[in-house]
């Protein structure tokens, strides 16, 4: 279809154009395929720029009076067929049932970067880790693979707080008992190196113990906080390893925003609002709220790409221990991606845990002082944007 007449509305001559006029026409008739219960289509003048639906009648009046977004080339709010770039096969993976989930896992992480733009120590970070998730645990063994193997252990680990020491004892036995050739860990030091290329780290940030400021970027390198100057460790006599008063866990957001995108099928759930959702006026899922449409209207850039992701952020603070008596206080900071639909939106799965403040009090007003790292990561997200890997519509966006 001849798609040249729409550079003709950037200017109110070309929007009188004989060539235009017939363009909008043209694109009226075009779109009739993909009217609402109500009559309605996406809007796609430069003030609509898709996000709302009008009246066919409408459309073609906002058309010809403020002009066709120039990025629309591709009609696929109205019927066409979304153009795909099938020149990436590197690494390509279904996301078929025989897959269990560290395959998935795995998978998703090799399929999230382009082979021709990571740097060789990458390359071959992700090399091992693929060959790790198809690796016999032991020869003959048809269960598990040595990666698997290694998360599961870790989460025994974690569920029944055993100590270093005792998986490093368990590890050792196993090595004994199974056959020879196996490939179990020497040590628990050995099993957190496999899982390293994950991508699921976090970080340790210092924070002051009066919860007035983090030794973190400038502040680093001190030994006392900028403002009450209080110390940063509890004991600076003590010989060896320092232990700081407080610290905060700070999980990065953007390799699990990345993650979203390299599965097929959950890349598919991300474009649900603007795909499969109905706008009939019932609030079913935020995109249906007034104040998202007036934010799309405000930063039209944001969202003509609708995969660009919408965040909810929760938190709330517990005693982990279940004992009013102990005086301690945890507080995790919960992102919620609200693209998802709503029979997703809302599940576990998709928590995504940004920070963990924990200490012998709540943070209170000051919890702003922990959100830090979280807001400049968003605030270079929000201005610089990162490249990903789209595997439902096999592109990088």
């Amino acid at each position: 279809m001849d798609k040249s007449w729409m550079t003709m509305g950037k200017t109110p001559d070309g929007r009188l154009s004989r060539p235009y006029i017939e363009g909008v026409n043209a694109f009226i008739n075009f779109a009739k395929a993909v009217v609402d219960l109500s009559g309605n289509i996406p809007c796609p003048c430069i003030h609509c720029v898709n996000c709302y639906r009008q009246s066919l009648h409408t459309v073609r009046i906002h058309l010809l009076h403020r002009g066709i977004m120039q990025s629309y080339i591709n009609w696929h709010n109205h019927g066409e067929s979304r153009v795909l770039n099938e020149n990436i096969h590197d690494n390509e993976m279904s996301d078929g049932d025989h897959m269990d989930g560290i395959d998935a896992l795995v998978g998703d992480r090799i399929r999230g970067e382009p082979r021709n733009v990571i740097e060789d120590e990458e390359v071959h970070h992700f090399d091992k880790l693929e060959e790790d998730a198809k690796r016999k645990l032991y020869p003959g063994c048809t269960d598990y693979s040595i990666l698997k193997f290694v998360i599961e252990m870790l989460n025994v680990k974690v569920m029944t707080n055993l100590s270093n020491k005792g998986l490093d004892m368990m590890l050792e036995l196993l090595t004994k008992v199974l056959p020879k050739g196996n490939l179990i860990p020497r040590s628990t030091y050995e099993a957190k190196k496999i899982l390293r290329d994950l991508g699921m780290s976090y970080e340790h940030i210092d924070a002051c113990k009066n919860d007035c400021a983090l030794f973190w970027k400038e502040n680093e390198n001190l030994d006392k906080c900028p403002v009450c100057e209080a110390p940063r460790y509890k004991d600076t006599r003590a010989q060896g390893k320092k232990i700081s008063h407080k610290v905060l866990r700070y999980f990065p957001l953007t390799p699990r925003l990345r993650r979203l995108y390299m599965s097929s099928q959950r890349a598919k759930d991300m474009r649900w609002y603007i795909d499969k959702r109905v706008d009939d006026g019932i609030m079913r899922h935020p995109a249906d709220n007034e104040e998202w449409k007036e934010f799309d209207l405000q930063y039209p850039d944001f969202a003509l790409e609708p995969r660009n992701v919408r965040l909810g952020l929760a938190t709330d603070g517990f005693n982990p221990f279940g004992n009013i008596n102990n005086n301690y206080s945890m507080w995790p900071v919960i992102l919620i991606p609200y693209n998802l639909p709503p029979w997703l939106v809302m599940k576990e799965p998709y928590f995504m845990l940004s920070l963990l403040i924990l200490g012998p009090h709540q943070p209170g007003n000051e919890i702003d002082i922990y959100l830090k790292p979280l807001v400049d990561e968003l605030k270079e997200l929000w201005e610089e944007g990162v490249e990903t890997y789209d595997a439902y519509s096999k592109e990088h966006f």
